[in-house]
């Protein structure tokens, strides 16, 4: 594959504001002001409402000319008055963008003035991030926001000396409603229901029910109450291994919280680790409904082996979930033929090759950080995988050499359902493993098939033929 080092040519990833937006949306009655142009805020409100089928509200500052000459700061105080009189948010998230980031407004003193101008501002959280979209990536603007709430709230919040025994559960990467649901369901069975802390939790408001009812912010996330007290936690863990967890390191550094990092918990060898860390906090064996959930995936497992045996995978997308599928492709014999994580992580080439070393694999894996998707074409065909695994950016590359795509991370933009992708612990094993088997026989059906119309084809224009030469044979 030849080096580019010159220019990126459809990235991999979204900008940082976009994850700074998924992290906020995961907070308790929490709005979202973008400063910058109106189209920055426009493209991220169409990628996320297609991508999880619901209508994603996000105000913009709509600098223009003028804003960019002038400064923003009438624009930002405008729009935090419209937030604060039409949404009634509990806390507004104010993300910048590459305009905002390059004219060098001061967010953190423009919001002081805004405070000391305006009398409704006083029950309102206003929390600044800086999330320039010119460097870095969604996976990171998450992270920052992350960091930014939890750092407002355990600052600013109440119940400085009031310790309580509940654990911290911080995400380092966005990942589905659906598998959030999962995760809480973990904890619930073995810490308890109320010893917990998710942050942030987007099971609600990424995926509301049907109510009949408009919602301007859509019910649940995070309570603002429990942020609170996440420094008086008896623990933190950070799901994600690839990437730093600012926010678990500062609860460690500021608040001596001790912190425990896993990875996120996809396939078998991952949902052990994190069932045997939380079983380890509960000083408790694991729940017998997850040993035998750990029994069926084994089984299935089993079921599938012949299938996926030596099955050559392409993977990318956001490292974390990057890193999951290719420990489970590992697990199942298929050979990960070339790895594409969206961006560059402190760890994740560690992490990988320790996993790749364990298996002595009988090919050779590629690690690829940080490719567009114009490299990453070029590294498939070199590679020759026979199935892809990754978001809805692949599908080009995927018809263009023929293969199957099976879609999973974000975004998804191209199918339905994509919130309620299972991928976490062993339901989401097996629920991944079933799709992957089925879309690899389903190939082998649509190939055999092919194989006998083209047949068919010969043989009738092998009988056309001798019929046509037995006609003009003389009598």
């Amino acid at each position: 594959m030849t080096e580019r080092n010159y220019t990126t040519v459809n990235p991999c990833v979204m900008c940082q504001p976009m994850g700074s937006v998924m992290a906020f949306k995961g907070i308790e009655s929490s709005m979202v002001l973008m400063h910058g142009s109106q189209g920055c805020s426009t493209y991220m409100r169409l990628h996320l409402s297609h991508h999880f089928r619901e209508p994603v509200d996000i105000a913009s500052t709509s600098l223009s000319e003028r804003g960019a000459v002038y400064g923003g700061s009438e624009n930002l105080k405008k729009g935090l008055r419209n937030v604060i009189t039409r949404y009634h948010p509990k806390v507004i998230g104010v993300t910048t963008t590459c305009l905002a980031e390059t004219i060098g407004d001061d967010v953190r003193r423009i919001l002081q003035e805004f405070r000391e101008e305006e009398n409704n501002a006083d029950d309102v959280h206003i929390i600044s991030v800086s999330t320039p979209s010119y460097e870095d990536s969604h996976t990171t603007g998450f992270i920052k926001a992350v960091d930014a709430i939890v750092r407002h709230f355990t600052e600013y919040g109440m119940g400085n000396d009031i310790f309580n025994n509940k654990l911290n559960v911080v995400l380092g990467e966005n990942i589905a409603p659906e598998d959030t649901r999962e995760l809480k369901r973990m904890l619930k069975a073995t810490i308890g229901p109320r010893s917990f802390i998710f942050m942030p939790d987007t099971s609600e408001t990424f995926d509301a029910p049907m109510t009949g009812k408009v919602e301007k912010i859509f019910p649940g996330g995070t309570p603002l109450s429990e942020i609170t007290y996440m420094k008086n936690c008896a623990a933190s863990i950070g799901l994600g291994i690839t990437s730093d967890n600012r926010a678990v390191d500062h609860l460690e550094t500021k608040y001596n919280v001790p912190a425990k990092r896993v990875p996120m918990p996809i396939g078998l060898e991952y949902s052990d680790r994190i069932m045997s860390v939380l079983s380890e906090i509960a000083g408790s064996e694991i729940p017998e409904a997850y040993r035998k959930e750990r029994g069926r995936l084994i089984d299935a497992m089993v079921d599938v082996h012949k299938y996926l045996y030596g099955i050559r995978v392409a993977i990318y997308g956001d490292p974390e979930m990057v890193l999951g599928m290719l420990s489970m492709s590992l697990e199942n014999g298929m050979y990960p033929v070339l790895v594409a994580p969206s961006c560059k992580t402190p760890a994740f080439r560690e992490h990988a090759q320790e996993r790749i070393d364990a298996m002595n694999l009988d090919c050779e894996v590629k690690i690829f950080e940080g490719l567009d998707f114009d490299a990453f074409n070029d590294a498939v065909k070199e590679a020759e995988p026979e199935i892809l695994i990754g978001n809805s950016n692949g599908k080009y590359i995927s018809q263009q050499i023929g293969i199957p795509l099976i879609r999973v991370g974000f975004p998804i933009h191209d199918r339905v359902g994509a919130q309620r992708i299972l991928l976490m612990g062993y339901r989401g094993a097996m629920n991944i493993l079933d799709r992957i088997t089925n879309t690899i026989l389903e190939t082998k059906d649509i190939e055999l098939e092919k194989k006998w119309l083209q047949n068919k084809s010969n043989d009738l224009q092998e009988s056309c033929c001798d019929l046509r030469s037995a006609h003009m044979q003389p009598h």
